[in-house]
């Protein structure tokens, strides 16, 4: 009985990450499996480092579907921009699962720790890109080649660390590919669908899932999606705002990531 109200307790823990792992999906477009492996280590108890990785690859992958759909609606997503680097990073998620499962839980909490705070720094710049400058760039072929190779770079990351990649795929649209910072959080989905389903099917094949888990975070994440999505179009017109929330919300996380890791 003690075992089954503790299962309990943990779905019930779990949906309530989910709804701030939605919430940060739909308003930034990543940083959502930077929240998800801490939330299911410290709050959710799981225990296991690699479960947890596991587990939120595969709850951050449907709820950014659910997230890409929505976007996709509102004409917000760039395609092209997207699928090239989703497609590039594929082959970076399986090198980077893999090689994952063999690494020590405790040190991948640290260096996940390390790149969330150098990225969310990067953020902080106050460099833009025009619509304009977006749709001739990225059409052209140094352009695609570029965002080709950024996408295999973050696909491994997020395959090595079981995270979305959003927090790295974000400014690499906008930087890389020049997409608008709101298309650009559009657009990442596409690659964090991609990365996370890879990342869960190798992480299922070592046994690393657990699925009620899972499906608690969805849940959860589908409604904190929708509050985000609105959040983030409300102050869609502020996007250097947007992308510095963004940034500051990536330091906190790295900052709590390093705090309970050493702790």
């Amino acid at each position: 009985m003690s075992v089954a109200m503790t299962l309990q307790t943990q779905i019930a823990l779990a949906c309530l990450s989910g709804l701030s792992i939605g919430f940060t999906l739909g308003f930034v477009g990543g940083g959502a499996g930077s929240l998800s492996v801490p939330l299911l280590l410290y709050f959710v108890k799981v225990g296991d480092a690699h479960i947890a990785i596991g587990t939120t690859a595969a709850a951050v992958a449907a709820t950014a579907l659910v997230n890409l759909v929505s976007y996709a609606r509102a004409g917000l997503v760039r395609w092209r921009a997207g699928a090239v680097f989703a497609a590039a990073g594929m082959a970076g998620a399986f090198g980077g699962s893999r090689w994952s499962l063999h690494v020590d839980g405790g040190a991948l909490m640290l260096l996940l720790a390390a790149i969330v705070a150098v990225v969310s720094l990067l953020m902080f710049s106050p460099v833009q890109a025009s619509g304009h400058v977006a749709a001739a760039c990225v059409t052209t072929p140094g352009r695609g080649f570029a965002t080709a190779g950024a996408g295999v770079a973050v696909g491994g990351v997020a395959g090595f660390f079981g995270i979305s990649g959003g927090f790295l795929s974000v400014p690499a649209l906008h930087f890389i590919a020049r997409v608008p910072m709101l298309e650009a959080v559009a657009s990442s989905l596409v690659s964090v669908v991609a990365f996370g389903s890879m990342t869960a099917a190798n992480y299922a094949l070592a046994g690393k899932v657990n699925v009620p888990l899972a499906l608690a975070l969805v849940a959860g994440g589908v409604v904190g999606g929708c509050a985000g999505r609105r959040a983030a179009k409300a102050i869609s017109v502020k996007r250097l705002a947007l992308r510095r929330f963004s940034a500051a919300l990536l330091l906190l996380t790295a900052a709590y990531i390093t705090y309970r890791s050493l702790g």
